[in-house]
Protein backbone atom coordinates (compact mmCIF):
# COMPACT_ATOMS: atom_id res chain seq x y z
CA UNK A 1 0.00 0.00 0.00
CA UNK A 2 1.12 3.53 -0.73
CA UNK A 3 1.03 6.49 1.56
CA UNK A 4 -0.75 9.73 0.84
CA UNK A 5 0.70 12.90 2.30
CA UNK A 6 -0.91 16.31 2.25
CA UNK A 7 -0.25 19.57 3.96
CA UNK A 8 -2.80 22.15 5.00
CA UNK A 9 -0.13 24.82 5.30
CA UNK A 10 1.58 24.88 1.93
CA UNK A 11 0.38 25.26 -1.63
CA UNK A 12 2.43 23.70 -4.43
CA UNK A 13 3.74 26.19 -7.01
CA UNK A 14 1.89 24.41 -9.82
CA UNK A 15 -1.41 24.77 -7.97
CA UNK A 16 -0.77 28.47 -7.36
CA UNK A 17 0.12 28.96 -11.02
CA UNK A 18 -2.99 27.09 -12.14
CA UNK A 19 -5.17 29.20 -9.84
CA UNK A 20 -3.56 32.41 -11.12
CA UNK A 21 -4.15 31.37 -14.73
CA UNK A 22 -7.74 30.45 -13.92
CA UNK A 23 -8.32 33.87 -12.35
CA UNK A 24 -6.76 35.58 -15.38
CA UNK A 25 -8.95 33.54 -17.71
CA UNK A 26 -12.03 34.36 -15.66
CA UNK A 27 -11.31 38.08 -15.52
CA UNK A 28 -10.51 38.19 -19.23
CA UNK A 29 -13.61 36.23 -20.16
CA UNK A 30 -15.96 38.12 -17.88
CA UNK A 31 -14.89 41.52 -19.13
CA UNK A 32 -15.00 41.04 -22.85
CA UNK A 33 -16.75 38.67 -25.19
CA UNK A 34 -19.40 36.07 -25.76
CA UNK A 35 -17.70 32.78 -26.57
CA UNK A 36 -19.38 30.02 -28.54
CA UNK A 37 -17.42 26.77 -28.68
CA UNK A 38 -18.16 23.93 -31.06
CA UNK A 39 -17.58 20.27 -30.21
CA UNK A 40 -14.07 20.40 -31.75
CA UNK A 41 -13.02 23.21 -29.43
CA UNK A 42 -13.14 26.02 -32.00
CA UNK A 43 -14.27 29.35 -30.54
CA UNK A 44 -16.46 31.99 -32.14
CA UNK A 45 -16.33 35.33 -30.35
CA UNK A 46 -18.92 38.09 -30.35
CA UNK A 47 -18.27 41.51 -28.90
CA UNK A 48 -21.88 42.53 -28.20
CA UNK A 49 -24.98 40.71 -26.96
CA UNK A 50 -26.73 38.85 -29.78
CA UNK A 51 -29.77 36.58 -29.94
CA UNK A 52 -29.08 32.85 -29.96
CA UNK A 53 -30.91 32.68 -33.29
CA UNK A 54 -28.02 34.62 -34.88
CA UNK A 55 -25.59 31.76 -34.12
CA UNK A 56 -28.12 29.01 -34.86
CA UNK A 57 -29.02 30.49 -38.26
CA UNK A 58 -25.44 29.77 -39.37
CA UNK A 59 -25.52 26.29 -37.77
CA UNK A 60 -29.00 24.80 -38.33
CA UNK A 61 -28.00 21.24 -37.32
CA UNK A 62 -26.95 22.46 -33.85
CA UNK A 63 -28.34 24.01 -30.69
CA UNK A 64 -26.75 26.27 -28.09
CA UNK A 65 -26.25 25.33 -24.47
CA UNK A 66 -25.03 27.67 -21.72
CA UNK A 67 -21.93 26.18 -20.08
CA UNK A 68 -23.32 27.19 -16.69
CA UNK A 69 -26.40 24.99 -17.17
CA UNK A 70 -24.78 21.58 -17.57
CA UNK A 71 -25.48 18.74 -15.17
CA UNK A 72 -24.33 15.14 -15.48
CA UNK A 73 -27.18 12.73 -16.15
CA UNK A 74 -29.53 15.36 -17.61
CA UNK A 75 -30.07 16.51 -21.16
CA UNK A 76 -28.20 19.66 -22.13
CA UNK A 77 -30.75 22.48 -21.99
CA UNK A 78 -31.19 24.52 -25.15
CA UNK A 79 -30.79 28.26 -25.08
CA UNK A 80 -34.06 29.61 -26.58
CA UNK A 81 -33.60 31.23 -29.99
CA UNK A 82 -34.88 34.58 -28.73
CA UNK A 83 -32.58 34.64 -25.68
CA UNK A 84 -29.75 37.15 -25.81
CA UNK A 85 -26.25 35.69 -25.44
CA UNK A 86 -24.30 37.64 -22.84
CA UNK A 87 -20.65 38.70 -22.64
CA UNK A 88 -18.61 36.74 -20.14
CA UNK A 89 -20.40 33.49 -20.84
CA UNK A 90 -19.33 30.40 -22.73
CA UNK A 91 -21.92 28.63 -24.85
CA UNK A 92 -21.51 25.24 -26.50
CA UNK A 93 -22.69 24.58 -30.03
CA UNK A 94 -24.03 21.02 -29.76
CA UNK A 95 -25.31 18.75 -32.57
CA UNK A 96 -29.09 18.28 -32.50
CA UNK A 97 -28.45 14.52 -32.40
CA UNK A 98 -27.26 14.96 -28.79
CA UNK A 99 -30.28 16.96 -27.65
CA UNK A 100 -32.04 13.99 -26.02
CA UNK A 101 -28.97 12.26 -24.60
CA UNK A 102 -28.14 12.75 -20.93
CA UNK A 103 -24.78 14.46 -20.40
CA UNK A 104 -22.10 11.98 -19.42
CA UNK A 105 -19.12 12.69 -17.20
CA UNK A 106 -16.87 11.83 -20.15
CA UNK A 107 -18.50 14.40 -22.43
CA UNK A 108 -18.51 17.06 -19.71
CA UNK A 109 -14.79 16.50 -19.08
CA UNK A 110 -14.10 16.60 -22.82
CA UNK A 111 -15.94 19.92 -23.14
CA UNK A 112 -14.17 21.34 -20.08
CA UNK A 113 -10.72 20.43 -21.41
CA UNK A 114 -11.48 21.85 -24.86
CA UNK A 115 -12.90 25.03 -23.35
CA UNK A 116 -9.83 25.41 -21.14
CA UNK A 117 -7.44 25.09 -24.10
CA UNK A 118 -9.58 27.45 -26.18
CA UNK A 119 -9.60 30.06 -23.39
CA UNK A 120 -5.82 29.87 -23.05
CA UNK A 121 -5.49 30.45 -26.80
CA UNK A 122 -7.86 33.43 -26.66
CA UNK A 123 -5.95 34.91 -23.72
CA UNK A 124 -2.62 34.39 -25.49
CA UNK A 125 -3.93 36.10 -28.65
CA UNK A 126 -5.25 39.04 -26.62
CA UNK A 127 -1.94 39.32 -24.75
CA UNK A 128 0.00 39.37 -28.03
CA UNK A 129 -2.31 42.06 -29.40
CA UNK A 130 -1.86 44.21 -26.29
CA UNK A 131 1.93 43.85 -26.43
CA UNK A 132 2.10 44.74 -30.13
CA UNK A 133 0.26 48.05 -29.63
Amino acid sequence: MGACVSSLHSTPATETTAKTKAREAESFRRASTIMVMDMKGEILEYMHPIPASHVISDNPAFFLCNSESLYIGTCMPRVPDEEELLPGRIYFLVPLSRSHNPLSLTLLCDLAVKASYALVNVINRASLQRHSL
